[in-house]
């Protein structure tokens, strides 16, 4: 298998894309931080999500790079295994939901996902980022409570993805009913 020029900007964008945008949501959201990792709004999460259902593959190699990386400049206090199955959560949640939904009949056109299906995905998503984590986080030592901290990085998953997703979503509604500029 060979691996193209346009597979490598779609990994290399994603881990820009997904670094940048966990800073940013540290910026923003730092208060609303509820442990270490754990925010009750996650902007990052809805681009794990968009990132896999658009790149597959790419955006989830993407998300494993950048996690790796932020989980090593962010987290020192972090163990090296803990922080590494850290990372590969975040980017097999999202390919994990991407993989059940295609196996359920998700149409591989994303324009044919109707605004419930989406909905039911980002919740499915959610739920089983949330849940990896948490139970990494309670194996490790890291979290006592599987319960609150699912709670919290469910809620914060959600929240984050349906602002990302449907924010894409009327952005790409606008873009299509501006008329050419041709």
């Amino acid at each position: 298998m060979q691996i193209t020029r346009l597979q490598i900007t779609s990994v290399l964008a994603t881990t820009a894309l997904y670094f940048g945008a966990f800073n940013l949501n540290q910026l923003v959201f730092s208060t609303f931080e509820f442990a270490p990792g754990v925010n009750w709004i996650f902007l990052p999460a809805g681009l794990r999500l968009l990132s896999t259902l658009l790149l597959a593959e790419e955006g989830a190699i993407g998300i494993l790079l950048a996690s790796l990386f932020i989980t090593h400049t962010t987290y020192p206090e972090i163990d090296s295994i803990t922080g590494i199955g850290a990372a590969c959560i975040s980017a097999g949640a999202p390919y994990l939901t991407y993989r059940l939904a295609l196996l359920c009949g998700m149409p591989s056109n994303l324009h044919q996902l109707t605004a419930g299906k989406l909905s039911a995905l980002i919740v499915i998503y959610s739920a089983i980022s949330a849940f990896l984590h948490q139970l990494w986080f309670v194996e490790r030592g890291i979290s006592t409570s599987l319960i609150s901290g699912f709670s919290a990085m469910f809620t914060g998953d959600l929240a984050g993805t349906l602002i990302i997703v449907y924010a894409m979503k009327i952005l790409l509604a606008v873009l299509r009913k501006r008329p050419n500029s041709n």
